[in-house]
């Protein structure tokens, strides 16, 4: 493996001597402050997001502070200007609904993704992405921890319903530390993204991380929680294509070898999900139809950011059921087209499509394995976060965002800072 690895980096120009490979965090405490807080928001969001976003904050002062002392030049990938349009339809569409306070949390989602954009070039110094990933792949296990021991004290807890035909969803589905099932899935999908790219891009780690892999792949069988099931599987398909693996034709015997290999309630909850009859299956289609109903009806601003609930019943047919939560309705792009407009769900889609492209770009021209890790980390992240954006609204909760943010983001800072050249305080000595 060593010697493989060594004509590889020959032949990508890659520097693998001691400094290039540390992560450094040996070095932690010595770390600029924002880099340090950033580096510790983004491994918190397996576990919190109160820790999460206290740490965010904090780096956000710290580069201000640094941004002002040093002078230094803000340069923004190109991808930032497509968001910005993204952003400006969003306020129009906004500043248009009859209901504002309704849709303030679609406001803060642009401010902190603007504060993303603005941080990140604190972890554009050799080592800090890794270093951030990392942490977030450690904090992850330890989640997953959490959750496997859930899941256990449920099954034990809930065993006299289970008995009696309760549903594993209902009783045994969790989010670990995170609670919501589905922000814990949206997490951990982005989660074993990174931890694909990792394999893939640092074989000499893979005995140290191997539990952690375990670990996490566990937490998402035992989750019960369908779309990690099939994002996960998406993903490890994508990576094996990309990397032009014989392992591909085997692919389609996993789902197979998952359901034969998984516990009683993983199978329970397999079959309940692959009946079209099962209730959950049911109120996708049918929030899919009352959402293309409200396009139809409000086609250029949307009934207004944060009002689905206001208008679903209303779209439902004599007798139709109703779910039990209304609030979005399960997919991305047609609850930003039902709630603020057909722009600005073809500009979400457009913003997708530039970060791909940009991050494609920075893969094909790393000058460093830690780059092209962390590009190809940021493919798979995108492309996971939008796949499970086709049967949840991903995009609705900031967890998951600040973590997307880092992974598609963190990659495009070299290119985008570096005809600044090295910074006083920050050279690639520093790490």
């Amino acid at each position: 493996m060593g010697t493989t690895l060594a004509k590889t980096a020959e032949r990508c120009g890659w520097d693998l001597s001691a400094p290039a490979r540390r992560a450094s965090f040996s070095e932690l405490w010595q770390w600029p402050l924002d880099r340090l807080a950033l580096t510790l928001a983004f491994a918190a969001v397996p576990i919190s997001i109160a820790a999460s976003e206290i740490f965010l904050a904090l780096g956000l002062i710290a580069r201000i502070i640094y941004t002002h002392r040093t002078g230094q030049k803000l340069r923004l990938p190109w991808a930032f200007r497509v968001w910005l349009l993204f952003a400006a339809l969003v306020l129009i569409s906004w500043v248009a609904s009859p209901d504002r306070a309704a849709g303030w949390s679609e406001i803060r989602r642009l401010f902190l993704v603007a504060s993303l954009f603005y941080v990140m070039p604190a972890l554009q110094a050799p080592g800090a992405r890794l270093a951030a990933w990392r942490g977030i792949f450690l904090a992850s296990g330890l989640a997953s921890v959490f959750l496997i021991g859930d899941f256990i004290g449920r099954l034990v807890h809930y065993q006299p319903e289970l008995s009696v035909g309760g549903s594993v969803g209902l009783y045994l589905r969790t989010g670990g530390l995170l609670n919501h099932w589905m922000v814990y899935a949206t997490v951990e999908i982005i989660v074993v993204a990174g931890l694909i790219a990792f394999w893939t891009s640092y074989p000499e780690y893979r005995k140290r991380f191997a539990p952690i892999l375990f670990l996490n792949a566990a937490a998402v069988a035992l989750s019960l929680t369908r779309t990690a099931w099939l994002v996960c599987f998406v993903l490890v398909v994508v990576e094996l294509v990309w990397r032009r693996s014989k392992w591909v034709w085997l692919a389609p015997a996993l789902p197979v070898f998952f359901y034969l290999l998984a516990p009683s309630p993983v199978r329970t909850r397999i079959d309940e999900s692959i009946d079209p009859d099962y209730y959950s299956n049911q109120e996708r289609v049918q929030m899919l139809r009352v959402g293309w109903q409200l396009i139809r009806e409000n086609p250029v601003t949307g009934v207004g950011a944060g009002r689905i609930a206001e208008f679903y019943r209303g779209q439902l047919r004599p007798g139709e059921p109703v779910p039990a939560y209304f609030g979005h309705l399960h997919n991305n792009v047609v609850q930003m087209a039902a709630t603020q407009g057909v722009p600005v769900a073809l500009a979400a889609l457009l913003v997708a499509a530039s970060l791909l492209v940009s991050l494609l770009r920075v893969q094909c021209k790393a000058e460093s394995r830690e780059i092209q890790f962390a590009s190809r980390a940021g493919v798979l992240a995108l492309v996971g976060f939008c796949v499970a954006g086709m049967f949840e609204y991903t995009y609705g909760h900031s967890l998951p965002l600040i973590l997307l943010s880092f992974a598609v983001i963190a990659p495009l800072v070299s290119i985008s800072t570096a005809a600044e050249g090295p910074h006083p305080e920050r050279s690639a000595d520093s790490v």
